[in-house]
């Protein structure tokens, strides 16, 4: 039988509930580790407001990193009790990797997209702020039937969010700013809802990469590189990028400098002043979004040769060519008016690289004023 006690100097109070899970309450100057390490699948884990400092333990998918806090039990949610004025932060304090993990150890890829025992399953993380951690500052890997609420990320070297190999998922009403790849990202991943969510002050504010089902929807994009990035990229662990809905957004403004910290990655290649970037993505529909105010261009439909090596031909088992996406009823204005260097010759509101689709790509009721091809090219229609 499980105890519901736990020693005096976690600083732990656990309160059963019904169905034998318990709730565990972690105040200021004791570790979240330890309320996690106490608790049993099913377990709620409330924290009060502070900021805190933990001591760290091996990374569950890379034992050579440390993170904060490492959530490896099914079902297990951290809620913060957070209040606008009373935030509960999560704080590197020094060599840290990533902020909160919640992956099985054992999980590897590409082995837990198939093997059950390697995936975490109804995890949940609410009301966090997590700070300054050299990679990730939530990271969820391999989990299914999983959410992230009112989640902050600030200042995280690499990613503010980042769900990979995951299964069904929710990223809501949550902010991520000054992350040097992407501030919000779904990767290698199925049925995801990113909504309702602000992203400003990173490279990329949204990326959907290798990835299905997606919807990504009433986003705020601001004062990145790039606003919004749907990517289908070779030699990972999932082919393809497909049936991805991006709608109901705003990405305006998105003129930052690109900060990129590894000059290898595809995030480097994003030129400043980008609202939108389709890369070789199939079947993904973009509509109802509001795009403004990005100085290379707003909307962009381009080949996936602009990241990988197509010359003489594509990596093995990779389409650069994006085929059948839609892009209906979107404002698209303002763009394309301060260009990237790099990027002067095409920039617009619309952008289709001439060769980059395949076939059913599709444009109709769209508001813009410039666009790449000038004319006389036509968009193609949607039937």
């Amino acid at each position: 039988m499980r105890s519901t006690a736990c020693p005096v100097v976690l600083g732990l109070l656990l309160a059963a509930t019904p169905g034998g899970a318990a709730v565990i309450r972690v105040h200021r100057g004791h570790s979240i580790q330890a309320a996690v390490d106490a608790a049993s699948p099913g377990d709620h884990i409330l924290v009060y407001p502070g900021t805190y400092h933990e001591a760290g333990t091996p990374c569950p998918t890379d034992a050579a990193h440390r993170c904060a806090v490492v959530v490896t039990k099914d079902n297990v949610k951290l809620i913060a009790l957070a209040h606008k004025t009373k935030p509960v932060i999560v704080e590197n304090p020094g060599g840290q990797d990533q902020g909160i993990a919640f992956a099985k150890s054992s999980a590897m890829g590409p082995g837990c997209l198939t093997d059950a025992t390697q995936r975490i399953k109804g995890i949940g993380l609410t009301g966090f702020t997590v700070n300054g951690f050299s990679g990730e500052g939530a990271f969820i890997f391999c989990a299914d039937n999983w959410q992230v609420r009112t989640t902050t990320t600030n200042d995280n070297g690499e990613y503010g969010i980042f769900p990979s190999h995951c299964g069904r998922g929710r990223v809501t009403r949550s902010t991520a700013t000054g992350s040097n790849d992407t501030g919000i990202y779904v990767g290698q991943s199925h049925d995801v809802r990113v909504d309702h969510n602000l992203a400003t002050g990173n490279v990329s504010g949204f990326e959907i990469e290798n990835s299905s089902n997606v919807r990504l929807d009433h986003n705020e994009a601001t004062g990145n590189t790039g606003g919004i990035l749907s990517f289908t990229l070779p030699g990972l662990d999932v082919a393809l990028n497909h049936n991805n809905r991006i709608d109901h957004n705003r990405s305006h403004d998105n003129n930052k400098p690109n900060t990129c910290l590894d000059p290898s990655d595809d995030v480097c290649l994003v030129p400043r002043g980008t609202g939108m970037l389709i890369l070789a993505a199939d079947t993904n529909e973009v509509d109802h979004n509001v795009v403004t105010g990005n100085g290379t261009g707003g909307i962009a439909l381009v080949t996936g040769c602009l990241v990988a090596s197509c010359d003489p031909t594509p990596p093995p088992g990779y389409d650069p060519k994006p085929d059948a996406d839609r892009f209906e009823h979107n404002t698209v204005t303002g763009n394309g008016l301060a260009p990237d260097p790099t990027y002067t010759s095409l920039a617009a509101d619309l952008i289709d690289v001439p060769g980059a689709s395949d076939a059913g790509e599709c444009w109709k009721d769209n508001t813009f004023t410039s666009q790449f091809p000038g004319p006389p090219f036509v968009f193609p229609a949607c039937p």
